[in-house]
């Protein structure tokens, strides 16, 4: 989708990552071969990776992508779902937590 994907950074960082309000984002572990642990989308992304920090714990990785269209919610979630078809083409299942599979995190 020609999305320009910050560095990875671990979640207890994602002040200092400073991500912009809008846009989507990835969250997977080091380590684990290309496997995604959720694809999301917010209006205010540091306050929902503070919430992820709780799930997916302080060390998980994320990258963000701002596009520069998209603020509205119907318009972030048209992202997140062509985000999550196009993994699910690639890798032949959702990310691990995609829809509240928390018992497959590997914490």
């Amino acid at each position: 989708m020609s999305l320009g994907w910050s560095e990875p950074y671990q979640l207890a960082e994602r002040l200092n990552a400073d991500p912009p309000d809008i846009g989507v984002y990835r969250i997977w572990y080091d380590g684990q071969d290309s496997t995604l642990a959720y694809i999301g989308e917010s209006s205010n992304i540091s306050s929902r990776l503070y919430n992820h920090e709780q799930t997916f714990g302080e060390d998980a990785l994320f990258a963000y992508a701002a596009w520069g269209d998209l603020d509205a919610s119907h318009k972030r979630q048209e992202i997140e779902t062509d985000l999550i078809g196009a993994y699910y083409l690639e890798v032949g299942e959702a990310p691990l937590a995609q829809f509240g599979h928390t018992e497959k995190i590997p914490l």
